[in-house]
């Protein structure tokens, strides 16, 4: 069975994406269905977690856009019919062969002229077939050995998601087993007795005995007697670390026993595992404001080490020039007030230029003063969150500024918004008079940009905010020193 909503929360849903766009054929389909259907698609991707987790940074900048619009359509109540659709379009010969035959043989579906069967070694095409083994339930069988370790390699190039997903038929044959195994470990303690058989016991009752010391009882935990859906994860882990197959296992009793050992055992950590990782979540939330604090007066306590060296040097330093003074006669030291004279006399007339200069730009000075007061008010700055809120609010906006890139992530975000690009300094400002709200990104812009912008939204009394994906001060700074107009000193620290 097909879950598109499961597929798009799924580890490997980028690696899937990849494999359904590189077969760019399947273009058109995507546009025609989410065209039909655009604003339930944005507000599906919009209300998901889609942009705020890895999931789609691998997919290539060329592929993004058809990877949003598709991961909106998959989130509907129409995703599985399309995917079945997309990949009976886009894959039609392996979509016959899977759907039709009893068994799916590895050697065969390398003999059908499908788009990417022709190099399964390279690419993503075993996504597609996975798909398709999900979407009818069958599994697939090879007849060469060479094939079986082709299958195990791509196999293991699949993250661990994949492995998770072993067919519920290896369950159930374990299962009478592991039931029998099981019973018997918790009735006498059969399972200590096969760790000290094994060459690693004293790892393994060490263990034991450090949690008895500490009273962490791991048999108190319970086992169940049958295998679990929490046991997949188990299984895959063995699975990897064993370097087995699964026929090797189900077809040796002691590789059979050696996995039940495994999974009685690691049961007991995995709910360790569980605990800590839920403490060590919720430790991180609470505290997270002191664990901050920490940090910073770690960095505080080495800077003050290394001011504590730099006063040192330079009182060493100061007390070895008051040693020089005392030998210098009382010539040299008019000789030298003689020479600092000259040299400020040659500098007045620069300091009287410079005092003109900043006479002169008084006024400008007084605006970048409120400039800056606006650039540190907290309150002023916004995300990419709150401005998704605005435009679902019917605010008219418009955005100054930013890297292409996000410009381009931007439209596609808020497409009715208007935007205006760094090189667009001769922009009408008649542009921002029918506009509710300002958007000026700080982090890539320019000084000329935002004078003219800021006179324009005083005239007119519109509201500006601010965008900046860093701290307000380094944003401000990287605004200033871009334009090489103010060095460090003017800047807020």
């Amino acid at each position: 069975m097909i879950n598109t909503k499961k597929n798009v929360m799924s580890k490997d849903y980028g690696c899937l994406l990849i494999a359904i766009l590189s077969n760019k054929s399947l273009y058109p389909l995507i546009d025609e269905e989410y065209e039909n259907n655009k604003r339930e698609y944005d507000e599906l991707i919009l209300n998901s977690d889609f942009f705020n987790n890895n999931r789609h940074k691998i997919i290539p900048e060329d592929m993004k856009e058809y990877g949003i619009k598709l991961t909106g359509i998959f989130l509907s109540k129409n995703g599985n019919n399309f995917m079945r659709k997309i990949l009976k379009s886009g894959w039609p010969r392996l979509y016959d062969y899977v759907k039709n035959t009893d068994c799916v043989v590895y050697e065969e579906i390398k003999q059908i002229k499908d788009y990417g069967l022709d190099n399964l070694s390279e690419g993503y095409t075993i996504y597609i077939i996975k798909q398709m083994l999900d979407m009818f339930n069958k599994d697939m069988t090879h007849k060469r050995d060479e094939s079986k370790r082709e299958i195990d390699a791509y196999n293991n190039r699949l993250s661990l998601a994949w492995n998770i997903m072993i067919k519920e038929k290896f369950f159930q044959s374990l299962d009478k087993e592991f039931q029998l195994v099981s019973g018997e470990v918790n009735r006498d303690n059969t399972l200590q007795k096969r760790i000290n058989l094994d060459k690693n016991s004293n790892f393994c009752k060490g263990l034991l005995y450090l949690m008895s010391y500490y009273s962490i009882d791991l048999w108190d935990f319970g086992q169940s007697y049958k295998i679990e859906e929490k046991d997949r994860e188990l299984l895959a882990s063995y699975l990897d670390a064993s370097d087995l197959s699964i026929d090797d296992i189900l077809n040796n009793v002691h590789e059979k026993e050696n996995m039940f050992d495994y999974i009685i055992f690691s049961r007991m950590f995995q709910v360790l595992i569980n605990k800590y990782s839920a403490l060590d979540s919720t430790y991180v939330r609470l505290y997270k404001s002191s664990i901050e604090k920490d940090i910073e007066l770690e960095k505080l306590t080495t800077q003050i080490y290394c001011l504590k060296e730099q006063v040192e040097k330079l009182e060493r330093e100061n007390n070895q020039l008051r040693e020089k003074l005392k030998i210098i006669s009382l010539d040299t030291v008019r000789e030298k007030e003689k020479e600092i004279i000259d040299i400020k006399k040659q500098y007045n007339e620069i300091i009287k230029g410079k005092d003109q200069l900043l006479e002169e730009n008084k006024e400008e000075i007084q605006l970048l003063k409120m400039t800056i007061e606006n650039l540190i008010d907290e309150s002023r700055y916004v995300n990419e969150e709150q401005i998704t809120n605005d435009a679902l609010t019917g605010t008219r906006g418009v955005i100054i500024g930013g890297t292409p890139q996000w410009q381009q992530h931007m439209r596609k975000i808020v497409p009715h918004f208007k935007f205006i690009e760094v090189e667009q300094l001769n922009y009408d400002t008649k542009i921002l008079e029918n506009a509710d709200k300002i958007y000026f990104n700080t982090a890539y812009n320019s000084h000329a940009m935002f004078y003219k912008t800021i006179n324009a939204v005083r005239k007119n009394k519109i509201e500006i905010v601010f965008i900046n994906c860093n701290s307000i001060t380094a944003g401000f700074k990287m605004f200033g020193q871009k334009n090489g107009q103010y060095t460090g000193e003017h800047l807020v620290s």
